[in-house]
């Protein structure tokens, strides 16, 4: 049978004939039964036999307890009004013998979908599933004629989605790369079944085409879709899971046996806001490092990665078995899954589909200087000079809301920082760049304020429904309206008052979008946090309705209702669901989506308007700084992880962000480093400013309510310290640069885990305190107070120590590396040729410095590595080829 011939897919006669096998063991186990009973029914009673029938009947509909699916994962929240009596409303079984860690309020078993056809479709198949109606649902309006369509997106990406074959429902409108046409030669395997669960309940599986390795299996039941609820259940090939975002994990892998539940759900929430907590942006990608069957969970070296291409609220639970479940309340279930094989072959193929990250101006992989209360421009110009005095390296200089007048978006304070823009272009001059922060949402002055007076006429803000009542929040200067940045009328809004801006007011370098979840003070509470600030005791009120309050209000709500002491909604901190945002829909005369769809979609909606329009006002590459993000935002802008706290918890935190947003296709991200609240110690400063050297966005930011704590701050001694970890970054920038270039034309990972370059090492499967920047350089930063050694894991031959060029004697096993204050731990792979460039106080003079090689032989005497190079901000260099671009090798044979 020649190539094309072989099925991609079994067809229907494949299957049943698998399921023609299973009924034909069926009846050879019923005919020994029949034999049996035969004899017992001398020995027994009809009452007897009648008991024996009975109970392979009752087994069958019963769910081992491990895998049960819950029914009720809000109830330990005070506010469920979790009782047997609302399991059972909600159509569920109850358990009336609690024990721990056992599913108590669970889904029948006999919940589900039931095969009805197969069609051959040019790109797959397209299988009709209709709902097992003899089992009521869990909740209201279930959807009961879906399509599950399989599409074989590219030889390595597979693409399914389950919908409502009946009515037409939300989809993410963002943009994908197209599928090139059914592929020739795929990775995988699609098989389904109408007999592995009970009640003839249809399931499927996929698999890795030459190992058969399962990557996605839902025969532990559990499917269900209504229209704000939506559920899938997937067996785990390994323990081995991480990914999901944006939320505050403690570890890079997840711990399936704790069975967490975590909400997705964009928020103004701080990285401490409390365990187990979501934050600022979405992501629903995970990936997951396969196992080798039959053994204690040792890696096969394979990865692969799944999305769930959906942007409503969203929580995601493990269990034991291994399983994940997932659940949405809104739009469709539209999966990618991506084969790899390799750890990053998958963030390549996920980047791939959803657009490669941006390559940074050179200047933005410098040192950056920030802090939110610089109380007038002669502070600002204080801290600059005293770091430039104490030569501390650095590039780009930030401005808070400070240097707004009453906090307001294109404005400058009048009197703090009159002389602002000459002070700017000084800078420039001198080669440091300049980034300024610019908030979503605009003031209630529809009299003096011409942003908001034109935004009205322009009709840009987010209103009520269908009426032209706009929504109103509250947010730094007051009373504010949002940007419905999903029109075009707002994006040419947008770009207008940005270009302005920067022709009359301030020449920015770039822009930092902040509070773009987006964030609304105290929505539904009585008054605002700020209320004594701005002398306003206005907040939004959100009116009880199914997209405020939904039937179920996910993770991303309950998780908060003891600290809220109420029910927590889905609209607190942010603006209603009910609101309507798009172009209008000629068909309804409405606008197209509902914020209840696209809430999680606001950051990355606003990062592509500020995208192109700063492409208009400065026609050279710029960086924005976006605190929300979307699943593709890498493509336009840079991501820091928010408000956290000066604790060495939010350190080690910091390093699990910097992988997961590398997974995400946003490598150019960093924590605030020395923490953003809270007073560091000098030591813990030291020892961030050491970490945060090597974070790809390397920026020093704190509040108006700390200590100031950028380096020139500190005593002479710890200056200097910081200072040798910023000379360090500084030589070593053409190497991260040409990552960088990688990342963008290739989708490659600039921070990665161990794992990725050694995917067969157990052990590396469990590291996070320590990372590789691209596959040659690890840091093994301290994060721990008065440590002066660190424990670090040697996963092969040839490491060398970068400070003393000695090999580290060890291979696949623990070592002590000492790691005095003075010092971050830093080892070069063997078989490596890093390119550097003299060091500089800034990359405007760094750049005219000499080029040189680092160059680490492995244990053959050869290495290898690469240069990418060009101006550093033009926006065409690659597609223009106006660049230099070198392979280096070396053997010692030669």
């Amino acid at each position: 049978m020649s190539e094309e011939n072989v099925p991609l897919v079994p067809s229907g006669e494949e299957d049943r004939r698998t399921n023609e096998d299973s009924s034909n063991q069926s009846r050879t186990t019923l005919s020994r039964s029949q034999l049996i009973w035969s004899l017992l029914t001398i020995l027994s009673t009809i009452i007897i036999l009648t008991l024996i029938i009975v109970i392979p009947v009752v087994t069958r509909q019963s769910s081992p307890i491990t895998q049960r699916i819950d029914c009720y994962p809000e109830a330990k929240s005070r506010f469920s009004n979790y009782s047997k009596e609302a399991c059972l409303k909600r159509n569920c079984l109850f358990d009336e013998t609690p024990r721990l860690n056992v599913t108590q309020c669970y889904l029948n078993p006999a919940y589900g979908y039931i095969f009805q056809e197969e069609v051959q479709t040019k790109t797959g198949i397209q299988i009709k599933l209709q709902r097992n109606q003899a089992i009521a649902s869990m909740f209201p309006e279930p959807i009961d004629n879906v399509i599950l369509n399989v599409q074989y997106y590219t030889n390595d990406i597979l693409r399914f989605k389950l919908y409502d074959n009946n009515n037409q429902r939300y989809e993410v409108p963002i943009p994908l790369a197209d599928s090139p046409g059914r592929p020739s030669s795929v990775q995988y395997e699609f098989t389904y079944s109408s007999k592995i669960l009970p009640h003839n309940l249809f399931s499927f599986a996929v698999k890795r085409r030459t190992s058969q390795t399962v990557l996605f299996d839902t025969s532990l039941g559990g499917l269900m879709l209504n229209n704000q609820f939506l559920q899938i259940v997937t067996r785990l090939q390994s323990p081995h899971i991480y990914g999901f975002g944006e939320n505050n994990h403690d570890t890079l892998k997840h711990n399936v046996y704790e069975q967490k539940t975590w909400g997705i759900f964009a928020r103004d929430q701080s990285t401490n806001w409390e365990p187990n907590t979501n934050q600022y942006g979405s992501h629903p990608f995970y990936v997951l490092m396969e196992q080798i069957p039959n053994t204690d969970g040792i890696p096969s070296g394979h990865m692969h990665g799944v999305l769930l291409l959906n942007s409503n609220a969203m929580d995601y639970s493990f269990g034991s078995t291994p399983s994940l479940t997932i659940r949405t309340i809104g739009g469709i279930l539209d999966f990618f899954i991506f084969l790899g094989p390799t750890p990053e072959q998958v963030i390549q193929q996920y980047t791939w589909l959803i657009g490669r990250s941006i390559l940074p101006p050179y200047w933005s992989l410098g040192f950056q200087l920030s802090r939110w209360g610089y109380s007038n421009l002669n502070h600002m110009q204080t801290v600059i000079e005293r770091n430039h005095n104490a030569g501390v390296p650095f590039d780009v200089q930030y401005a808070d809301i400070d240097y707004m007048d009453s906090k307001k978006d294109f404005t400058i304070d009048p009197i703090h920082f009159r002389r602002i823009n000459e002070y700017v272009s000084q800078l420039h001059q001198h080669g440091i760049r300049t980034i300024v922060i610019l908030d979503p949402s605009m003031i209630d002055d529809k009299d003096n304020y011409a942003p908001t007076i034109e935004g009205i006429q322009e009709d840009v803000f987010i209103s009520w429904d269908h009426k032209k009542k706009l929504i109103k929040g509250v947010c730094w200067p007051g009373n504010v309206f949002f940007p419905d940045f999903f029109t075009h009328q707002t994006q040419v809004w947008w770009s207008r008052w940005i270009k302005n801006f920067r022709q009359v007011n301030l020449t920015f370098d770039g822009l930092w979008i902040d509070m773009n979840e987006p964030a609304s003070f105290n929505t539904n509470d009585p008054l605002p946090w700020n209320w004594m600030e701005t002398n306003n005791s206005y907040t939004l009120k959100c009116p009880q309705n199914l997209f405020d309050d939904p039937p179920y209000r996910t993770k991303a709500a309950f998780r908060y209702d003891d600290k809220m002491n109420r029910s927590a909604r889905l609209s607190d901190r942010t603006i209603c669901m009910t609101a309507l945002q798009g172009e209008i829909n000629p068909t309804t005369d409405r606008p197209k989506y509902r914020h209840y769809d696209i809430h999680n979609l606001y950051g990355w909606s606003e990062t592509r308007a500020t995208w192109n329009a700063l492409q208009l006002a400065i026609n050279k590459r710029s960086l924005i700084l976006s605190r929300s993000t979307f699943v593709g935002s890498g493509q336009w802008s840079s991501h820091w992880f928010g408000d956290n706290e000066a604790t060495w918890h939010e350190m080690k935190r910091s390093l699990i962000m910097m992988i997961e947003f590398n997974w995400f296709g946003i490598p150019l991200s960093g924590a605030d480093i020395c923490g953003f609240d809270k007073l560091p110690s000098e030591e813990m400063c030291i020892r961030w400013m050491q970490l945060g050297a090597f974070y790809p966005f390397s920026r020093n930011h704190n509040n108006r309510k700390a200590f100031e704590q950028d380096p020139a701050s500190w005593p002479a001694s710890a200056v200097s310290i910081m200072i040798s970890a910023l000379r360090i970054r500084y030589t070593l920038l053409p190497y991260y640069y040409t990552l960088f270039y990688k990342a963008h034309t290739q989708g490659s990972t600039v921070i990665r885990p161990l794992f990725h370059e050694f995917p067969t090492d157990k052990t590396t499967l469990d590291i996070y305190l320590q990372f590789l920047i691209g596959p040659y350089i690890m840091i093994a930063p301290v994060t721990d107070d008065g440590a002066r050694q660190v424990r670090l894991y040697i996963p092969s031959l040839h490491w060398y120590d970068y400070y003393t060029g000695s090999l580290i004697q060890a291979q696949q096993q623990f070592v002590i590396i000492e790691a005095p204050l003075e010092t971050i731990p830093i080892l070069l792979r063997g078989g490596a040729i890093l390119p550097t460039q003299g060091y500089a106080l800034n990359t405007k003079y760094s750049r005219t410095k000499p080029f040189g090689l680092i160059i680490v032989l492995n244990a053959n005497g050869q290495a290898e590595g690469d240069l990418f190079y060009d101006d550093g901000e033009s926006l065409d260099t690659i597609d223009s080829e106006s660049y230099y671009y070198a392979s280096f090798t070396w053997s010692s044979d030669n």
